[in-house]
């Protein structure tokens, strides 16, 4: 005895005149909704970046472009790791005058420019005033055959002043030395806390450096200074970045929406009902 299985055959498509109806399925718009969640939620933080960029550079603007250079790392009380003396001088244009200590030279590790292999030179400065006796500096990019005879200019005339940038580099990711050249130590980012970890005799600010030069205004640059310095804007997306973002996670949102009420409309006969609980009119076909 042979047992008849069943086919499970997929609805006919209705024949004759039709029209659609809104008849979401549950499976789908579950799926619609989480996927909105997230594109909305993508959205609203690249909304919130803009706004968090546009305060970053107005603070940046008035540390760096209004408030007077710093010519005495006293002038803000606090040690030095204080937060508030820290927020204080961050970014402020500085001009520090003391004497820079080349025998205990810190280099960037190697990084080509103009086609070069080179260094970021950094440095103790002694200066006066403030909690502790040193500031980290960092003089700029020298060519690696030239950094022999930059440290041994240095040590001929050490007592100088700098005028830079003031900034306090993150602590994430701690730093270690890489390495070393010309038996100076080498790292891979500025980092003056890893620095004074390391070599606890120099006494040097550990949250605190100098970034010598001018910010960098789109002019020309001459690749023969020795060394090269200058600086960036610290805000590197420009905002306006962060509005195309959300513009366009928002758009996918609304795209989404619109492809889940394409497919949930469904084709019905033309005299059906709404509510397909309700059977159609006597005489429908």
């Amino acid at each position: 005895m042979h047992q008849q299985s069943s086919v499970m055959m997929p609805e006919d498509e209705p024949t004759g005149p039709t029209r659609r109806v809104f008849r979401p399925r549950v499976a789908p718009s579950l799926i619609a909704l989480v996927m909105l969640g997230v594109l909305v939620a993508l959205g609203t933080w690249q909304a919130r970046r803009y706004l968090e960029a546009k305060e970053n550079i107005a603070a940046y603007s008035a540390q760096h472009d209004v408030a007077p250079p710093v010519t005495q790392l006293g002038s803000v009380d606090g040690d030095g790791e204080n937060l508030e003396r820290l927020h204080a001088l961050h970014f402020r244009r500085g001009e520090l005058s003391g004497t820079l200590e080349p025998d205990a030279t810190q280099l960037l590790t190697a990084r080509y420019m103009f086609g070069r292999r080179g260094y970021g030179v950094m440095m103790p400065m002694r200066v006066q005033g403030g909690p502790l006796p040193r500031i980290l500096v960092h003089l700029g990019w020298v060519p690696e055959e030239k950094v022999a005879a930059y440290l041994d200019e240095v040590r001929a005339s050490p007592a100088r002043t700098v005028r830079g940038r003031l900034q306090v580099p993150p602590l994430d990711p701690p730093q270690v030395a890489t390495g070393e050249f010309l038996g100076h130590p080498t790292w891979l980012r500025p980092s003056p806390k890893a620095i004074a970890e390391r070599s606890p005799a120099l006494s040097i600010e550990p949250r605190l450096m100098l970034q010598a030069g001018e910010q960098a205004v789109g002019n020309p640059i001459d690749p023969e200074r020795v060394p090269l310095d200058g600086y960036a804007h610290p805000v590197r997306l420009h905002p306006n970045k962060h509005i195309e973002y959300s513009a366009t996670w928002y758009g996918l949102a609304l795209t989404l929406i619109a492809v889940w009420a394409a497919l949930s409309m469904k084709k019905v006969p033309l005299d059906a009902t709404d509510d397909p609980a309700v059977p159609p009119p006597q005489g429908a076909a």
